[in-house]
């Protein structure tokens, strides 16, 4: 087992369809080397100030979740997610499994999608999806996810 969780994961992707249930789960393609990335913005500070500027008390908003990574656009293939001009209108929900998979990964159940078409003379055409984390039906916006095979 290792240590960390780190190295080549395993993304899975499902459509949310209506009612809030989720279509089978599809494994995304190998993403870019390094371009898999779960970014987390702190939630705004709130501070209760009172005259001379003491701090009466402090609070934070949830915090901002975004995971991204970039597919090659390899020839016979096409996008995991169709787009128009970048817009996908539907909602989906996106895990992810570490190299080894007996460690923890994590789970957004609602992420709202975009993706973004590339291209430059060493990769080819590139795709790069960005996931937004929602505020899901019940729980964390991000949760631990564990795979069972």
């Amino acid at each position: 087992m290792a240590v960390l969780k780190w190295g080549k994961p395993k993304i899975e992707i499902a459509k949310i369809l209506a009612g809030g249930t989720l279509d089978d789960w599809t494994t995304i393609d190998t993403p870019k080397q390094e371009t898999s990335e779960l970014a987390t913005e702190a939630g705004n500070k709130v501070e209760a100030l009172e005259e001379g500027g003491g701090i009466v008390d402090v609070r934070y908003d949830k915090n901002k979740y975004t995971f991204t990574f970039q597919l090659f656009a390899k020839s016979g293939t096409s996008k995991p997610i169709a787009d128009v001009d970048g817009v996908i209108l539907d909602n989906y929900a996106v895990r992810l499994t570490p190299e080894d998979d007996a460690l923890p990964g994590f789970i957004m159940d609602k992420t709202n999608v975009t993706v973004i078409t590339t291209w430059n003379t060493t990769d080819g055409e590139l795709w790069q999806y960005t996931f937004e984390g929602l505020v899901p039906a019940t729980g964390a916006i991000l949760k631990p996810y564990v795979y069972t095979p």
